[in-house]
């Protein structure tokens, strides 16, 4: 019985490999990554539109480790990744932009996202849903090909150079993360960070400074 577990389980992390490995090679020439940067098979990378060509919407500086999962949502976005990073098991979704700079260490489980997706405005986002069952039964891979952005808020997303940020962690839209800073586990950032300092609760709250 555990023999046959570990086959399935050994079949899954092949099979999802596989379909990231796809993901990289659909979007390559959009990005631009450094010979000497690790990109790990779990990792993966989705563009939500068309891309405009000769844009490079991902951008990972050299010795940087990659293990995370990259949403674009917008013809307008780009996400910069800086030199000897380590972004773990994590999640950014992109609307706007996300700045991340020089040996910035990212844990797992943390989520980066630079919009709120949905206005807090009934009125604005009332056909949001049935607009996302449209697109789906069009293609299913895709649920938001058509979504309206006009009311959507959306701010660019900054952590500095030699940030830590801590696993489960949220960082939302428009916060800069200053150099040197680290964000305790399971924190939610709303607000900006000054540099050396430490910041940890829902909402994060500076704990001291470094």
């Amino acid at each position: 019985m555990m023999s046959n577990l570990r086959n399935i389980f050994q079949w899954a992390y092949i099979r999802t490999g596989i379909q990231q490995k796809k993901c990289w090679n659909k979007f390559q020439k959009y990005t631009e990554i450094h010979p000497n940067a690790i990109i790990s098979p779990a990792s993966a990378l989705e563009l939500f539109f068309r891309p405009l060509e000769q844009k490079f919407y991902l951008t990972v500086g050299e010795y940087s480790q990659i293990f995370s999962q990259f949403h674009f949502y917008r013809q307008e976005t780009a996400i910069r990744i800086g030199s000897r990073c380590q972004l773990g098991n994590s999640h950014f979704c992109c609307a706007e932009s996300i700045d991340i700079g020089d040996d910035v260490l990212i844990a797992w489980g943390v989520t980066v996202i630079d919009t709120d997706t949905h206005s807090v405005h009934w009125e604005h986002r009332k056909h949001d849903a049935m607009q996302c069952y449209h697109d789906y039964m069009t293609n299913s891979k895709n649920f938001i090909e058509n979504k309206d952005w006009s009311n959507v808020p959306m701010k660019p997303i900054v952590i500095e150079d030699k940030a830590w940020i801590g696993f489960d962690s949220t960082i939302l839209k428009g916060v800069t993360i200053g150099e040197g800073s680290v964000v305790g586990a399971k924190s939610v950032v709303t607000r900006n960070v000054d540099p050396y300092t430490v910041i940890a609760g829902n909402p994060a709250k500076v704990v001291r400074k470094l």
